[in-house]
């Protein structure tokens, strides 16, 4: 967990999703809509054990900031702080006991300020235009966790948008050397398992958007071997609306093996060179 004091918005989770929220809130997205679209694109922290928490207070904080808490967001921050959850998690990561008493304090701060109504709502502000991080066509490698590299294509980048949107395929490479140019001309997407019915998991093609606000450098090691030509062109209305943050890169390629031994063996194929084309792969 990315935290760096006992403060509720003291930890990256928090500042990121503040960030997004109110960049939402600016072009005039209605503080309710804002919330279900930032739990459908970032489910993997909604899911995570040691991250959902400070995604759920950020959430409840914006709205407050908005004089718009919806009753549902503060049930379940209520539920967080007065159950003990948040704190038993902190025991877990090993907080010192005056860091227990310090959060505590906090935590029973933060639940009050909640529940007292905000005299007036946040003014929205002019959105800020953003080029994505990196350009179209980009061959990069990504260090993994245990200092080997796996390979990921930049498949669309966006100029001067809200979201410097980039759209990434991760490939099918783990290695103690960087990726070159010509692997990528002959790479094969990675491909994943995700659940499709209760007890039931489908092939699916690692191909997401990424956000330019949300780009770390020191929290994903991304690195420009080369480039190669793209002819065909993709949006994010309409091709792979899945939005995955930078950070989550590395372990997506990382956890593919054990993904594989529980949920069965890969049977989709799919070529990194029929995405460049501009006749190629339909995606979806």
């Amino acid at each position: 967990m990315g935290s760096w004091g006992t403060g509720i918005s003291s930890n990256d989770i928090f500042e990121d999703i503040k960030v997004e929220f109110f960049e939402l809130y600016n072009e005039g997205h209605e503080p309710n809509e804002i919330v279900q679209k930032l739990i459908d694109s970032n489910q993997g922290i909604v899911n995570d054990y040691e991250e959902a928490n400070n995604f759920w207070f950020a959430l409840a904080l914006c709205q407050w900031e908005c004089k718009s808490l919806e009753p549902k967001i503060l049930e379940r921050v209520t539920q967080i702080i007065e159950s003990g959850n948040d704190i038993k998690l902190w025991e877990e990561l090993g907080a010192e006991k005056s860091e227990l008493t310090k959060r505590k304090k906090v935590l029973a701060k933060f639940l009050e300020k909640l529940i007292t109504e905000k005299k007036d709502p946040k003014r929205r502000k002019k959105k800020k235009l953003r080029d994505s991080i990196f350009k179209k066509g980009d061959c990069l490698s990504v260090q993994l966790s245990n200092g080997l590299f796996g390979a990921v294509f930049v498949l669309e980048s966006e100029k001067q948008t809200e979201y410097g949107l980039n759209l990434i395929a991760l490939c099918d490479y783990i290695s103690d050397k960087t990726p070159t140019v010509d692997f990528f001309k002959k790479a094969n997407v990675l491909i994943s398992k995700v659940q499709d019915e209760p007890n039931t998991y489908k092939d699916y093609p690692l191909i997401s958007w990424y956000m330019a606000p949300h780009y770390k450098a020191n929290e994903v090691n991304l690195k420009i071997m080369g480039s190669i030509e793209i002819k065909k062109s993709y949006n994010n209305e309409r091709d792979y609306r899945r939005y995955v943050h930078w950070k989550y890169i590395p372990s997506q390629i990382e956890d593919q093996a054990e993904l594989v031994a529980k949920h069965g063996d890969i049977k989709m194929k799919l070529k990194l060179s029929s995405l460049r084309k501009k006749h190629g792969y339909n995606s979806t």
